[in-house]
């Protein structure tokens, strides 16, 4: 399916370190991570669901984001949550009174598997305002990692981002606009549909259009090739992004425009606000 013939990226000078030459066999393997990966994501869950919906899905992780980034926890501890919270649900129903449990027992479970100092369990219990018990807490952390089978890595839309945004020279900025995108998109369940590969593509295509950076078709004419043209569901994809946080900014799920409102990330959720009618 994929086939590497040349170098898919060509760096700034401003832009290289040592890790730069790494750079084509670390997304390469990434894709082919995300191809082969046995822990999929059912995009139609909601199906098996007889107590929860979308709705309450998105308050979920809306209500995940702001206690993230309350506690400065690393981005990919986010990511995971939600893709652990989401496995889950692919596999088993859940009552709408467990369900904030299993929001907070994912985020305990990838603070383990990411973050060097995290808060006890009685802290994560008090993040509910005490809704459940330390022992709720731990057996649903328990109970989780084994209908997972402990199988809880998988490929991100933010290693992708990552890469993406070096080799094309984002300035914070930039690279935080294509953030904010994307943690938007982990509240909508119906963005669930595509990888993680188109998610952080189509971030980059975004940050490059909205930023009048005219390398942007780079994004689907690369030389990692693959049986269909990627450039129809990135500029899909892209349109539902846009769609979806111009809504965000109206709606009462306040926590991703708030934290990209801040010093911190550059106030990049104003400055689209601002610009919103030019991407």
């Amino acid at each position: 399916r994929f086939k590497k013939i040349k170098s898919l990226f060509k760096f700034e000078s401003s832009n290289l370190n040592n890790l730069s030459e790494y750079y084509d066999e670390i997304y390469l393997n990434l894709l082919l991570d995300e191809h082969y990966d046995k822990n999929l994501i059912k995009i139609d869950y909601m199906n098996q669901q007889n107590d929860i919906n979308d709705k309450m899905r998105a308050i979920l992780v809306d209500w995940i984001i702001e206690v993230h980034y309350r506690y400065r926890f690393k981005r990919k501890t986010l990511l995971q949550t939600i893709m652990i919270i989401d496995l889950y649900l692919s596999k088993k129903s859940i009552s709408k009174i467990n369900f904030q449990l299993l929001g907070i027992a994912s985020l305990f479970i990838s603070c383990k598997e990411n973050e060097m100092y995290y808060p006890g369990a009685k802290e994560f219990v008090n993040m509910t305002n005490n809704a459940y018990t330390k022992r709720e807490l731990l057996n649903m952390e328990a109970y989780v990692l084994n209908v997972l089978n402990f199988q809880i890595l998988s490929s991100s839309a933010d290693e992708f981002y990552n890469i993406l945004s070096k080799c094309f020279d984002f300035n914070k900025e930039q690279k935080f606009l294509g953030e904010y995108f994307m943690d938007s998109s982990l509240i909508i369940y119906s963005m669930l549909k595509y990888r993680p590969s188109i998610i952080a593509m189509a971030c980059a295509y975004i940050v490059m259009k909205f930023y009048g950076i005219k390398k942007y078709k780079d994004l689907y004419s690369s030389d990692i090739l693959m049986k269909d043209s990627q450039e129809k569901e990135i500029k899909e994809c892209a349109r539902e992004l846009c769609f979806l946080v111009k809504n965000l900014s109206n709606s009462s799920l306040k926590a991703t425009k708030e934290k990209y409102s801040s010093e911190k990330f550059g106030k990049v959720a104003y400055l689209c606000e601002e610009k919103n009618k030019h991407i």
